[in-house]
């Protein structure tokens, strides 16, 4: 059985308070699945049975001032993000199309077409244009991939920083700066990435991804493992083959 509900906060000022009943919540038995955000303050969980709030404040305690403000809101329904179906991510869909465009675009103008040169533009012009989407809710955004990300569950800051690493990544990869370090740094952040989102999806637990932000609503499934997978094997291949 898989419950949603919601719960109103008291007590929190930063991130490290949303963290830390995060981490709290995490450890309760009968919790699956937490999401805690500061605006607004409230806690969105998954449990096998139905909690009061007398027994997440209990719960709450030892941590000191945090509290459930008052009953629990009602439950967010299972259906809250849309079926996965190909007009779900059509956002998505159409965004590497425009990037393979480019591509094709650069190769004409070239007057050739070289696999290696094509990874690099294309992988620059994905974490550029994620990043983006990414920035236009950067605290939205940190919630969400709080959710899955084995990282930034341990330190929630990091979904503050993730959208500037993207952006540093596509504007290297543009660039043709320092190749070898770059592709060693995306195969790592996105071998990171791929675990969580593979926890994640193998747990059929409903969440949000949050590889387009917060301005699509966008269900997490397979089409992410795929989309972590494909860089992490572009730069892997970067990395192997020698060019």
């Amino acid at each position: 059985m898989n419950l949603p509900q919601t719960f109103l906060l008291t007590g929190m000022s930063c991130g490290s308070c949303v963290a830390k009943i995060t981490a709290r919540l995490q450890e309760h038995p009968d919790i699956t699945e937490v999401t805690v955000t500061l605006t607004p303050p409230q806690a969105r969980i998954v449990t096998r049975a139905a909690l009061s709030s007398a027994e997440v404040n209990e719960w709450l305690q030892p941590l000191g001032k945090y509290r459930v403000a008052e009953e629990a809101a009602p439950a967010m329904p299972a259906t809250a993000l849309p079926a996965k179906s190909a007009q779900t991510y059509k956002p998505l869909l159409i965004l590497l199309a425009y990037l393979l465009l480019v591509i094709i675009a650069a190769s004409i103008a070239s007057g050739h077409f070289q696999l290696m040169e094509a990874m690099r533009l294309f992988m620059g012009g994905f974490f550029i244009a994620f990043s983006f989407f990414k920035m236009l809710d950067l605290r939205g955004f940190a919630d969400a991939y709080r959710s899955y990300d084995l990282v930034a569950k341990a330190w929630p800051g990091y979904g503050f920083v993730y959208p500037f690493i993207e952006l540093a990544l596509g504007l290297a990869y543009l660039a043709a700066w320092q190749p070898f370090g770059v592709n060693l740094a995306t195969a790592v952040i996105m071998g990171i990435s791929l675990l969580g989102v593979i926890k994640a999806v193998t747990s059929r637990q409903t969440i949000r991804c949050a590889c387009l932000g917060t301005v699509f609503n966008l269900p997490m499934s397979t089409v992410t493992i795929i989309e972590d997978g494909l860089m992490l094997l572009m730069a892997s291949i970067t990395l192997i083959i020698p060019h």
